[in-house]
């Protein structure tokens, strides 16, 4: 997921998000003092639940009775749905490892601007594909409804990750591998629909594909987004592929 960011967001290049949203103690701090083993089958079963259904359609009291945790215990963890959601995301994102560092991206060469972002693509799909649903979940911060956006947490959470990608585009401006003549808004835009796109096919066919195909079909997104974000040619390139 390039989310992401992932339309998320949570593409895959959410630098700054990790951090932010443990700055911001989402959900309470009480939290992480739940017990391991039941925090773990909340959180499963949560990421399931969102991947399934969306932020908006999924059940707070589905995910709670199939977790065995009663409302009031609930409440005491986390405020609501969405601060359970930005939990459930930050957990996704952590498992999969979408979100290197704002560092890892200043760091990038013109040698390894584009290999690495292919490597970064892929593996997490990878490593989601005996589990889907991790990928799912985060994904869903992409599919949120102007509506819920509302929520203070919830657009926190989108912000950080079209953040996270706008420095990816920003990082290959400086390197002149991406066009700088075209509106941020809009090579963004191309970025998140390449990539949603792919993001979405793959996501629906993970367990039928071996790994070398979802190598390979994730190499060529990164390839499309390259082609779709090139720098334009020159007048002299131009005229020099009419001839």
């Amino acid at each position: 997921m390039v989310y992401f960011v992932p339309s998320g967001t949570y593409s895959k290049y959410r630098g700054a998000f990790i951090d932010a949203a443990k700055e911001r103690h989402i959900p309470f701090s009480r939290f992480a003092k739940m017990p391991g083993e039941k925090r773990e089958r909340l959180l499963t079963i949560a990421a399931q639940e969102f991947a399934a259904y969306g932020f908006e359609r999924a059940s707070l009291n589905r995910i709670l009775e199939a977790a065995q945790i009663g409302k009031s215990s609930a409440y005491y963890y986390f405020e609501d749905k969405a601060d359970l959601f930005c939990a459930v995301v930050t957990y996704c994102v952590e498992r999969l490892r979408l979100a290197p560092p704002a560092e890892t991206i200043a760091a990038l060469t013109a040698e390894t601007f584009w290999a690495t972002l292919a490597e970064t693509h892929a593996q997490p799909l990878l490593d989601a594909q005996q589990q889907p649903w991790l990928f799912g979940a985060a994904r869903a911060v992409e599919r949120l409804t102007p509506e819920s956006l509302q929520h203070e947490s919830l657009a926190h959470l989108a912000q950080q990750l079209m953040s996270g990608m706008n420095l990816v585009i920003q990082r290959g401006q400086e390197l002149r591998l991406i066009r700088a003549d075209l509106p941020q808004e809009l090579l963004l835009a191309w970025f998140r629909a390449i990539d949603g796109t792919s993001d979405d096919w793959l996501v629906a066919h993970l367990k039928q594909l071996d790994q070398e195909t979802i190598r390979k079909i994730s190499r060529q997104t990164i390839y499309t987004i390259r082609q779709a974000l090139a720098p334009p040619l020159s007048p002299t390139s131009t005229q020099d592929d009419d001839r």
